[in-house]
């Protein structure tokens, strides 16, 4: 007669792993989770002060060997640029970013860490203010300078309100969830402020090694990384 384990007792069968349903394949493991940047502040003032190929750096050292990419399956990486063939080169101050494209990328890697991304593309507006500062105080007009000008001090008021907003909700102790809508607006907040002191600078902004193609790979940052149309 086999004999029963007495109370309390952990049988072996309690250890077994559960047999696999017939006809189940193994599922595969989810994708890790995007590492945030443990200086997110850091990135923003990178960004800034040394512009946008070091804060890209900076972020994508974040993810190790494997660099976030959008749900399309793209990416922008300084150049030179391991892996798929480059779709497009932007020059830059101090050296080029090329996007790439790699459809299985977009399922097997982490995605970008949101806030990180806002902080980058916060800093560059930033610097694009500072160089509207320096540039249109060099600048003689009646007597003065163009700096001293009311529409022009209106305008770089308004842009530093801006800024302001978005640096005080990503200090937030508790920031709002950035998804969908809500995310798509703050980043077109930066574009539309980022376009109004390209606009400033004249024709200075859209020079192709000028902060105009900064402001153009910002962009491009945001709409590579933001969700695909039927998430938004």
């Amino acid at each position: 007669m086999p004999r029963r384990p007495r109370p309390g007792t952990v049988t072996a069968a309690a250890h077994a792993p559960a047999a696999q349903a017939p006809g189940l394949a193994a599922q595969a493991p989810a994708p890790a989770p995007a590492p945030a940047p443990a200086l997110a502040p850091e990135l923003q003032r990178v960004a800034r002060t040394e512009g946008l190929l070091p804060a890209l750096r900076l972020l994508l050292e974040a993810h190790g060997d494997t660099p976030p990419f959008g749900p399309t399956g793209h990416t922008l990486l300084p150049e030179p640029a391991a892996g798929p063939d480059p779709v497009r080169r932007h020059p830059l101050p101090g050296g080029a970013v090329v996007l790439v494209h790699d459809p299985r990328a977009a399922r097997a890697g982490a995605a970008v860490d949101r806030t990180a991304l806002l902080r980058l593309r916060l800093g560059l507006v930033q610097g694009l203010r500072d160089a509207c500062l320096a540039h249109l105080a060099g600048r003689a007009s009646g007597g003065s300078t163009v700096l001293m000008q009311q529409l022009v001090k209106g305008q770089l008021a308004e842009a530093l309100g801006h800024q302001l907003e978005l640096a005080a909700l990503l200090d937030a102790t508790a920031p709002p969830d950035l998804t969908g809508p809500a995310l798509r607006d703050l980043h077109r907040q930066l574009t539309d402020t980022g376009r109004a002191l390209l606009r400033l600078l004249g024709a200075h902004g859209y020079l192709a090694d000028g902060p105009g193609a900064t402001a153009h790979v910002s962009e491009l940052l945001a709409d590579v990384h933001l969700p695909a149309e039927e998430d938004r």
